[in-house]
């Protein structure tokens, strides 16, 4: 505990000092007592001394006694002990008045005070505070590297810095989602609420069931290994000041850090394992289903059919802000948070893996009505979530009912992809089912077959486009999405309908024939075969 000017006053010798003006700055810390012996003692003083005097050295100083409570509370010290009588009567009103203002305490000292006495009494007391919170600072190491030595897990950690420090113990993550709780927090459901004015600070308060802690009421402190951030710890201290809580919470991330860092080093050799292991499920390399299903639980994974594959891709330029993106995606599990409420899925049933630049999330649907509606539904939730952050493709397979199934779905997720970046300007959520047709497409192998249909078809489109700004490709798929309804394809391209009509002439000018639906059924056909070679 740091000691106070209050505390001071409890010491047997000043027994019968009182405290005179600025009861309000009692609590200042003393951390050290010095006695004037010169007129200019500003520059021979620190921080939160008690300065101890007869007022000698400057007794006959008029100035220098009106300016003395100032400059002494402007050097932020705690306060000042006068013996008076001897060289001054008493002490003057103007001080009385002054310290009553900035609350910095003056103690008037009895006749027979042996001022160095006072001091040595002072620092003795300092001294032993010092000392104890060395031997408290050297108790709580050692306990925690009994911890560390038997190999004990976060949990183990989180209670047993609250049972040293004696206060309510929270772990969050770099999100503020609470990861771990000590035990003295069983039922009270402690829960985060954010600064709603600022969401990107690390304002918040901590609701309890019997209380609500702010910043000044709890003791937070980052949890790192290097330069890796793994949260915070929060100790719920209350208005308990006691400076040891921060060395115990020090000493506590210190070793928490460490745990995190090992179990990280584990969970990264886990994860090589597990990357190999889903490239083979994905490439099929696995024909048996018990095979698979047993090593997907080791990688904690309740593999069960149906499932379906979603893939979400970043589309974004920057490498470096990429990574660190889909970095924050998989640490903060947020994905899997989704998936839990929306679809009510256990988070053993989901797989969420990067691989080939591309999150690749297995989704159980065994139990799912209107599968293909709610995971796009989710498609779009996720979409929202990362607004603002990147544009993001996400594609959607068709169902996957056996162990066979995998490569194809994969594939199928990815060409949605594909086919969105050609389609779509911004984020977008595809479904395989609305592509189809590439199954059909996919049955004609030669590609040179292909080309030329969709050259003799787009082609002219396709090269008008290169040189021109006019959109005509995005202007086609927009007329096909509407059964090439004028009106609403101007409103979905946010154009006008004379815009439109203009682009439809420039269209058939260039041999294009929209005319009669069997035109228009060619048109079509050459647009997805146009897809189906942009997506491989």
């Amino acid at each position: 505990m740091p000691i106070r000017v209050k505390d001071v006053l409890k010491l047997d010798g000043f027994k019968h000092a009182r405290i005179v003006a600025g009861e309000g700055g009692l609590s200042n810390i003393v951390n050290n007592a010095n006695l004037m012996e010169v007129p200019d003692i500003f520059p021979y003083v620190d921080a939160h001394n008690l300065l101890i005097t007869t007022l000698y050295p400057i007794y006959n100083d008029e100035t220098a006694t009106d300016q003395l409570i100032p400059r002494l509370s402007e050097l932020n010290l705690a306060g000042i002990c006068i013996k008076p009588v001897r060289y001054i009567e008493e002490i003057k009103p103007i001080m009385i008045e002054q310290a009553n203002d900035l609350d910095f305490p003056i103690i008037e000292l009895p006749q027979g005070s042996n001022l160095s006495d006072l001091v040595a009494e002072i620092l003795a007391l300092s001294l032993k505070n010092h000392i104890d919170m060395l031997q408290f600072r050297n108790q709580v190491h050692q306990n925690f590297m009994e911890l560390f030595l038997k190999g004990e897990e976060i949990d183990s950690l989180v209670n047993s810095l609250s049972k040293i420090v004696q206060f309510p113990t929270i772990l969050l993550d770099n999100d503020f989602n609470i990861t771990h709780m000590s035990k003295d927090l069983d039922g009270q459901n402690p829960s985060i609420i954010l600064n709603p004015n600022n969401q990107n600070s690390n304002s918040f308060k901590i609701e309890t069931k019997d209380a609500i802690y702010d910043e000044d009421t709890y003791v937070k402190h980052h949890i790192n290994a290097g330069k890796t951030r793994f949260g915070y710890i929060v100790l719920l201290k209350g208005k308990d000041e006691n400076p040891n809580l921060k060395i115990a919470i020090e000493q506590a991330s210190l070793l928490i850090a460490s745990v995190f860092y090992k179990n990280n080093a584990v969970l990264e050799k886990e994860k090589g394992f597990q990357d190999v292991f889903i490239r083979d499920v994905l490439q099929g390399k696995i024909y048996s289903p018990i095979e698979m299903i047993n090593k997907a639980k080791t990688f904690g994974w309740n593999m069960e059919f149906p499932m379906s594959i979603m893939t979400i891709k970043l589309l974004m330029e920057d490498n470096s802000k990429k990574r660190a993106l889909i970095e924050e995606i998989l640490d903060s599990r947020f994905i899997e948070k989704i998936l839990e409420d929306r679809l009510i899925i256990n988070s053993n049933k989901i797989k969420v893996v990067y691989i080939d630049d591309s999150i690749v999330i297995f989704i159980n649907v065994i139990f799912m009505k209107n599968i293909k509606d709610n995971c796009i539904e989710v498609g779009n939730v996720i979409a929202n979530r990362l607004k603002g952050k990147s544009k993001v493709g996400i594609g959607i397979s068709n169902i996957i009912d056996n162990v066979n199934r995998f490569s194809q779905a994969y594939k199928e997720a990815q060409s949605c992809v594909v086919a969105g970046t050609v389609l779509y300007n911004d984020s977008f959520v595809n479904h395989y089912s609305d592509f189809e047709i590439f199954d059909i497409i996919k049955e004609v192998k030669d590609m040179d077959i292909l080309n030329k249909y969709v050259d003799s078809k787009l082609g002219k489109i396709i090269e008008h486009d290169k040189t021109n700004d006019m959109k005509l490709m995005e202007t086609l798929r927009v007329l096909i999405e509407n059964n090439f309804n004028i009106k609403k394809s101007a409103e979905s391209l946010f154009i006008h309908y004379n815009t439109l009509r203009y682009r439809i002439d420039r269209i058939t000018e260039l041999g294009i024939k929209i005319d009669n639906g069997f035109d228009i059924g060619e048109l079509v056909l050459a647009y997805n075969i146009y897809l189906w070679i942009a997506s491989q």
